[in-house]
């Protein structure tokens, strides 16, 4: 076969794979949408961080302005700091110098530029495996070709980095560029130890100093990679001639640790720990004060080893519905193991349940390499593979269980997987075997699983996290698709349902369509607003000869303190609504009350936002009341809005009299209600 027949394989192999990896990716990133510039919530919350950190960097300060960190917040020597390391920061300051138009909106773009990076050097990692496995110069086949192309689309898009792109934020964009450093990092130590040159041993270094200035724990384990490549090279007698490149590549991988060392003490003064209780949220969540009072003051070690373990390895990690989206995470959250006492517990898959084939070819490769008389470059393998797996070594020590950090596993399987694939094709095309076909069909089909499972449950988390009016055109899918199986979740309730009620993926109709809230399944937040009809107060304010000046209580929302919402009169037949909260009072303008001298206030719920806004015809706009409330763990719920409005002594004197009608039918519970079969008066 001639050299641009080989190559031309090889390329479209690559391309075959990366294009239905990136759209996967790209789909999910996105949420279906075309919006480049989407965050994970709608204020935005946590989209920003890094771009307050480039700007700080920008003015040379390390910390950020006090309380714009929200509960991440660390405060020390009365600064606020952020623990997330500055990699996705710093990569930002060349834009920010140019403009602050895109300030808190760069995090979906930047994750995508990860991503860029990634397929590159996943691309790169896997053919040099495949080089260092197969005969020298034997040319790529059909087989061997399919074969890499489809393990390409499954590294790519099959792994939980794909349910990653859901949530454009601060904690995915962390693993958005983690993963790729830690594969550029495992790329360069087979390079360098392969045929070990200074350039070669320079990328390595910068890889890994990339992976600790990124996510610490996962770039120590890329330095631990670099400096077994230096012992390598150290102890190779077969080539005594390369021990000049031994102390460059242990400087490679001490270099980065140290620099990571010296920027956490600029911090916290301490070379690697976060001082935990100085963070707003220790200050805030009575739950996280006592995890660090009982786990000696922090919040990892090896009592949570087995909790992690289970959580992340059970083979019932992932769970098959009959509705939409059919593939989701556990009902439940994990609990503690032998004692453990967790700080945070979420819904969390697995990794045997959303990677599976690459977990089965990581178990594979590590027994096919540790093999006695294995050929010198297959012992080369070893370095990566061991220091992808000991990425996750930090998380299987921490008392925090989530979907997300099943991320840290991601390498390990992904040159685990690489590994298992080059060397089972190159047994398969050495003997020729009939297993070739089977081989790419099982391969095919559990890509296709992993990658269609991570976006499912990816678009669930994108809805569950936006809530509002997100979660409420996820419901509406659900129905459409599969309104057979949402009838068994739908039930009537008389009033908020309470928490701890319901079962997962529950849908909760109050009342006569006055609310629809969805059971999420979290130990934190179990109930969460969809959307809800509150009462309209429609005034009718007659001119009276003696009418005084009024002040009558509309409404009031069940928070401490209360927020209300005020309808002013005066003796001139004008009137206007006004806004009391904790900080003040905001009122509307001043509007003539012309016939037939009716007033209507309504108040629309926007559960997003955590808020209510409030509106008045004529007058207007007049603003937002708080709709939700803090417990005493910091954790927000939606509270009611309770109408105040009544004909009293105080409304006759002011020639007010109030009229409560229902507000606007809410259009989603009316069809969840029909499917169900409810009998609802809206």
């Amino acid at each position: 076969m001639s050299l641009l027949r080989r190559d031309r394989r090889r390329s479209l192999a690559s391309a075959i794979g990366i294009a239905t990896g990136s759209v996967a990716y790209l789909l999910t990133l996105l949420n279906f949408s075309l919006d480049p510039t989407r965050t994970a919530n709608a204020l935005g919350y946590a989209s920003n961080f890094f771009d307050l950190q480039a700007r700080a960097f920008i003015a040379g300060d390390l910390n950020v302005p006090m309380d714009s960190l929200g509960i991440e917040g660390f405060r020390q020597r009365g600064q606020e700091f952020m623990y997330f390391q500055p990699w996705p920061a710093l990569i930002r300051v060349p834009v920010l110098l140019t403009t602050n138009e895109f300030d808190g909106e760069l995090t979906l773009l930047f994750m995508a530029l990860a991503y860029v990076l990634l397929a590159v050097m996943l691309a790169k990692l896997v053919w040099l495996v495949r080089d260092m496995v197969m005969e020298p110069d034997l040319p790529v086949g059909r087989f061997e070709a399919m074969s890499l192309s489809i393990l390409l689309a499954c590294l790519l898009a099959g792994t939980t980095l794909t349910y990653n792109a859901s949530l454009p934020w601060v904690y995915h964009e962390v693993y958005a560029w983690a993963i790729p450093m830690s594969v550029g990092a495992m790329y360069w130590m087979l390079r360098s130890v392969r045929d070990p040159q200074f350039p070669h041993i320079a990328w390595m270094g910068a890889f890994c100093l990339g992976a600790v200035c990124t996510r610490t724990t996962g770039g120590w384990a890329m330095c631990l990679g670099a400096m077994a490549v230096g012992a390598w090279l150290l102890l190779d007698r077969e080539h005594p001639e390369r021990r000049r490149f031994a102390w460059a590549a242990m400087a490679a991988g001490a270099g980065p640790v140290l620099v990571g060392a010296i920027i956490n003490y600029a911090k916290f003064r301490h070379p690697y720990m976060f001082p935990l209780e100085d963070q707003v949220w220790s200050q805030l969540n009575e739950h996280r004060r006592r995890a660090l009072e009982v786990n000696g003051g922090t919040i990892t070690g090896l009592q949570f080893f087995w909790t992690s373990f289970v959580a992340y390895f059970r083979l019932d990690g992932v769970r098959f519905v009959d509705y939409f989206p059919f593939i989701t995470v556990p009902a439940t959250p994990a609990e503690g193991i032998d004692g453990a006492f967790l700080d945070q517990s979420y819904r969390t898959g697995s990794v045997s349940g959303f990677m599976p084939w690459l977990l089965l070819l990581t178990v594979a490769s590590s027994l096919m390499l540790f093999r006695r008389r294995m050929p010198r470059e297959h012992k080369m393998l070893r370095i990566p593979l061991v220091a992808g797996v000991m990425v996750s070594g930090g998380v299987m020590a921490y008392g925090y269980i989530a979907t997300r950090y099943t991320c840290d596993f991601i390498p390990g399987v992904m040159i685990g997987g690489i590994i298992a694939t080059c060397l089972i094709n190159a047994w398969l095309i050495k003997h020729r075997s009939l297993l070739m076909i089977p081989f790419i069909g099982i391969a095919a089909v559990a890509t296709t699983f992993s990658i269609v499972a991570n976006m499912l449950i990816g678009h669930t988390a994108a809805a569950n996290t936006a809530g509002g009016e997100s979660l409420a055109q996820f419901l509406n899918r659900q129905n459409e698709l599969t309104a057979s199986a949402q009838k068994g979740l739908i039930h009537q309730y008389p009033s908020r349902p309470a928490f701890g009620s319901g079962k997962t993926d529950d849908i909760a109709i109050v009342g006569d369509c006055e609310a629809v809230y969805f059971n999420t399944g979290d130990r934190y937040v179990p109930w969460t607003l969809v959307e809800r009809r509150n009462d309209t107060v429609v005034a009718t304010i007659k001119p009276v000869e003696r009418a005084r000046r009024g002040r009558l209580l509309l409404y009031e929302t069940l928070i401490t303190p209360p927020h209300r919402v005020w309808l002013i009169t005066d003796t001139k037949g004008r009137a206007r609504v006004m806004i009391e909260n904790e900080t003040g009072e905001y009122a509307g303008q001043w509007f003539d009350v012309l016939p037939p001298y009716k007033v209507r206030i309504g108040i629309r719920d926007i559960p997003e936002w955590e808020y209510a806004e409030v509106t008045s015809t004529p007058g207007g706009w007049v603003g937002y009341i708080r709709a939700a409330q803090w417990d005493r763990e910091a954790i927000t719920h939606a509270v009611d809005i309770v109408t105040q409005a009544q004909n009293n002594w105080e409304a006759r004197t002011a020639g007010v009299t109030f009229a409560i009608e229902p507000g606007l039918p809410l259009t989603l519970c009316s069809k969840l209600a029909k499917t169900a079969g409810l009998d609802i008066d809206d």
